[in-house]
């Protein structure tokens, strides 16, 4: 695995941590952190990837800009001699391909097309839905029912989600739910990837996970990409390919890996949940310099969903 498997892990950090024994030797409370940066880097993130489509297809985005940064995170484990070897991908092989195909895949191609459809402060807060959905297939899957209170917080959550969506005031320029909507769908198929993701850093650390998964993803996604979208070069080209560059970097090489690394202490659902906190930093870079508003319903929406989002990690805490 290379010269990095010897050193201990306090050296080798968060993102380059492999072995179960790291996970425990760390407190609680850098897991939560990871998490938390892990929110505010995607949420900036997101603004980037925005003003990228607006200038590029959506679905060719989402497939060169994952193997980008699948190409730059490889780079960095040559550089550190820490590449996954072919034995530690088999024995994860399985687990590995749902996640790539959850996350780099399905719920990447569904996102940037959404995004092409509503505004960047908009899909911010509706990617806050996350812990719900974790919660939901937890309930489908292991048959985990959630209690009334989580349940009424759904309820609540999902309302605010629908204040935010309908109570825009720019879908005269093209906004429209249908954009909000496939961003929905595409949280639904990201909050699956938290099945999958632990079971792959049991074995590979965060960013070999996000490597290896991001150029499977990608991969899988470009001949699709180059059958249906055209490939131009022009000067809007390249500023929508230097913004789809710069959230590839933010968000697939370190809130990825991030969040994978606080999926080594943390639970599934509690790693969701803090990412509510992204929005905080977020919104207001997207009001100054991309020059998005909110209504003042929207707003409600907003506060809705990090407000129950931050009552169902209390709770889920306190169980």
């Amino acid at each position: 695995m290379g010269r990095f498997e010897n050193l201990d892990a306090s050296v080798r950090g968060p993102l380059t941590s492999s072995t179960p024994s790291d996970a425990t030797t760390r407190p609680r409370s850098h897991f939560i952190t990871y998490a938390i940066i892990s929110s505010v880097l995607s949420s900036v993130a997101t603004l980037f990837k925005v003003q990228g489509v607006r200038h590029l297809p959506p679905i060719l985005a989402a497939s060169v800009g994952v193997i980008f940064a699948g190409t730059l995170t490889l780079l960095v484990l040559v550089a550190l001699r820490n590449v996954p070897s072919w034995t530690s991908l088999k024995q994860v092989a399985k687990p590995l391909l749902q996640l790539s195909l959850c996350r780099s895949f399905f719920s990447n191609l569904i996102f940037t097309t959404g995004l092409l459809y509503t505004t960047g402060v908009e899909a911010v807060f509706l990617t806050k839905m996350e812990p719900y959905l974790v919660i939901f297939w937890t309930w489908v899957l292991d048959k985990h029912r959630p209690s009334g209170n989580h349940l009424a917080l759904l309820v609540v959550h999902v309302a605010g989600a629908i204040l935010l969506s309908v109570g825009s005031s720019s879908r005269v320029h093209g906004v429209s739910w249908f954009g909000d909507l496939l961003v929905v769908c595409a949280v639904v198929t990201a909050a699956l990837s938290y099945r999958f993701a632990p079971k792959v850093t049991k074995v590979l650390n965060p960013l070999q996970t996000a490597c290896v998964s991001e150029l499977i993803g990608g991969l899988a996604a470009l001949p699709i990409a180059l059958c249906i979208c055209p490939i131009e070069l022009g000067p809007q080209q390249l500023e929508g390919w230097l913004y789809i560059a710069a959230h590839s970097i933010l968000f697939y090489i370190f809130s990825i890996a991030l969040l994978y690394a606080s999926l080594d202490g943390i639970e599934g659902w509690l790693s969701s949940a803090l990412r509510a906190t992204g929005p905080v930093l977020a919104t207001p870079i997207a009001l100054i310099f991309f020059g998005e508003t909110l209504t003042p319903v929207q707003l409600a929406g907003g506060a809705t969903v990090l407000l129950t989002s931050a009552l169902i990690s209390k709770g889920k805490k306190r169980t």
